[in-house]
């Protein structure tokens, strides 16, 4: 998505006035989520646990334990831009999201929080490590996603987590993923989703990385501000490659241009090579991520690859939207996870009413409908 459009039900306020920035600015909006004043209260990973069951890419589907699966579940945001993330992380709100008929969370992270820059989030890893586990207590898969990283390393940046910016860099972002590949090598059910939402790049720096200009858009606050300065990206192909040879048989996600929406170069010799590899595309309601633009955007590279939305959702609180798409990826074979598991107002997207699982109305009612329905037929 394009600038800053939150998706947080809190501050009000601030969601209010980057909607009016975006509506102005442009018609894509990325993410904007606020620090949390919360202590996190995760649970101790009980000591006996069953074998872990994995995921793995054939053809144009995830597999698991020799079948194919719809993955299917939600976003769990947080620990991208809170140190120590919210206390809504533990085996309680996972359980909630198995009641919903998820079999997977999609956690976002932030690589400053990771590296412990100037020493101000020295418990992060091990929070991460802890929520990872009460997630797979709950057989859920989860999906690790880079959100936020901070390339120029200013001192906001280690309060809130860092910036978004058009493409990981060679630093702190490319050593994440090689402490996080020898965490989780040996448990296929964690999978790698290298970077949220690549934007204004070409094809060719997705792929190759090289040299990022443009700055990376400020996290927060009640003005459109950037970063500006410039920092080398890493290509997706050396971070496949840079992961691949910690962790050999994890799937690897990776998300498109356009705010990870636009997975067509895929098609026009862009796709990576390897395997257990899967493509992210983000759909949500702007002008240009419409139906009729779908099959150009993910519809084709679907016929020709695994193909995962990792985010998707819709900001003006109906469903039209987000029930054309979950008929698209049902008919494609795409897996979907909805924006976001939270509280708040349904322009978030909030899916929840309340932290006991139950859902907004009309969007969380809805969804939960639809992921019921998608894995019981799926049983």
């Amino acid at each position: 998505m394009r600038l800053l459009c939150t998706r947080m039900s809190a501050f009000l306020g601030i969601v209010c006035m980057l909607l009016v920035l975006v509506s102005c600015a442009s018609s894509n909006a990325a993410t904007t989520r606020q620090p949390s004043q919360a202590t996190p209260t995760p649970d101790v990973t009980p000591t006996s646990v069953p074998s872990p069951v994995g995921v793995s890419v054939q053809g144009t589907r995830f597999y698991s334990q020799g079948h194919p699966i719809t993955l299917l579940g939600v976003n769990r945001s947080s620990l991208e831009y809170s140190c120590t993330g919210d206390e809504h992380l533990t085996l309680s709100d996972f359980q909630a999201m198995r009641q919903w008929g998820a079999n997977v969370v999609r956690i976002p992270t932030s690589s400053e929080f990771w590296a412990n820059a100037g020493g101000a989030c020295p418990g992060y890893r091990e929070t991460v490590r802890r929520v990872v586990a009460n997630a797979r207590a709950t057989h859920l898969f989860v999906i690790l996603v880079l959100q936020w990283s901070a390339p120029f390393d200013l001192p906001g940046d280690r309060i809130h987590g860092g910036v978004q910016c058009p493409m990981p860099d060679k630093g702190k972002d490319a050593a994440m993923w090689q402490d996080i590949a020898k965490l989780y090598r040996s448990d296929t059910g964690v999978l790698f989703d290298l970077y949220g939402e690549p934007f204004d790049v070409s094809w060719s720096t997705w792929l190759n990385g090289g040299t990022i200009t443009e700055g990376c858009y400020v996290i927060g606050g009640s003005t459109l501000k950037m970063e500006s300065g410039r920092y080398q990206a890493i290509g997706m192909r050396a971070l496949v490659k840079l992961v691949r040879g910690i962790a050999p048989d994890n799937v690897i996600i990776v998300s498109g241009t356009t705010w990870g929406y636009d997975l067509s170069g895929i098609n026009y010799g862009f796709a990576l090579a390897g395997k257990n590899i899967a493509y992210d595309t983000h759909p949500f309601d702007y002008g240009n991520k419409q139906p009729n633009d779908w099959y150009r955007a993910f519809g084709q590279t679907s016929t020709r690859h695994a193909v995962i939305s990792g985010e998707f959702g819709s900001y003006n609180c109906g469903t039209h939207y987000n029930g054309l798409a979950i008929d698209y990826f049902l008919k494609h074979h795409i897996s979907w996870l909805a924006w976001s598991w939270q509280t708040g107002s349904c322009s978030g997207p909030s899916l929840l009413a309340d932290w006991s699982g139950a859902p907004s109305v009309p969007y969380g009612t809805y969804i939960k409908q639809r992921m019921l329905a998608a894995a019981a037929r799926a049983a």
